[in-house]
């Protein structure tokens, strides 16, 4: 089965998240331009290709004062963020594969350091709800694995090319990472609703999920020129995925109900 071409321009209007674009497991989206010569230097991560999603306020790497979250902006936060804020990494993968020991996070002065390559499990390609949110699962943390290396690969191959968006966000990962920056956080876990497991006419599935997201920052000269606040988002998004022959791809995440 090809994508499905009913949305194949969505993530119109995303905003490319913190690092890229953001979305979750890939649904949620949001990646402002970074300054610093870096202009699609990704600050955020968060599903890609969504369509609309919540974004969190840019901190200006000029600017003298922390961000501060903007009125009903998904920040978990009512405060500004201080001066050397990081998020929060996974100590377990979305899918459950630990992350060892040696594992570094990113700093100012180096990119993440043994960051764990994450393996699909079978369950992820079952055509079932379980499949799906296992498949959601390793997308999400090919997603993270994506922000903490530059290595987009395995994000690609579980992505639609018609996620125009998301193409995008891996684009830059990958040209930050060429310029000798890089970025932290990112990781975002998508969790389908319940019951909602529920097959389209056109063959797809458009799941009710709820987002929660670590945030994220970009490294850039040795500067943060930008950050994504953390977030969780219920009843605020849908992802659509689909069967590729006998395997799960992702196509975009969209407001709840709208499509």
């Amino acid at each position: 089965m090809h994508s499905p071409r009913l949305i194949a321009t969505a993530g119109r209007g995303a905003t490319l998240a913190l690092l890229a674009a953001l979305l979750l497991t890939g649904c949620g989206n949001g990646s402002p331009e970074a300054s610093g010569g870096d202009s699609a230097a990704p600050t955020g991560a968060t599903s890609a290709g969504t369509t609309a999603q919540p974004t969190s306020p840019a901190r200006d790497a000029s600017s003298s004062s922390p961000t501060t979250p903007q009125s009903g902006s998904p920040s978990g936060s009512d405060s500004a963020l201080p001066d050397d804020w990081r998020p929060e990494e996974p100590t377990v993968l979305a899918t459950g594969q630990k992350v060892p020991e040696d594992y570094e996070p990113a700093t100012l002065e180096h990119p993440a350091r043994n960051v764990p390559k994450p393996v699909m499990p079978a369950e992820a390609m079952e055509e079932t709800e379980a499949g799906a949110q296992a498949f959601l699962n390793y997308r999400a943390d090919a997603q993270w694995y994506s922000i903490q290396t530059g290595d987009t690969s395995l994000i690609r191959e579980v992505t639609s090319a018609d996620c125009e968006k998301c193409t995008e966000q891996y684009d830059a990962y990958e040209a930050m990472y060429a310029k000798g920056n890089w970025a932290a956080g990112g990781f975002e876990v998508s969790t389908i609703v319940p019951g909602s497991f529920s097959q389209r006419p056109d063959g797809g599935y458009n799941l009710p999920v709820d987002v929660k997201s670590s945030g994220s920052v970009a490294f850039v000269d040795q500067a943060i020129p930008r950050r994504q606040l953390p977030f969780a988002e219920k009843d605020a998004f849908d992802c659509y995925i689909y069967r590729d022959g006998d395997r799960w791809m992702y196509l975009t995440g969209s407001p709840r109900g709208s499509l």
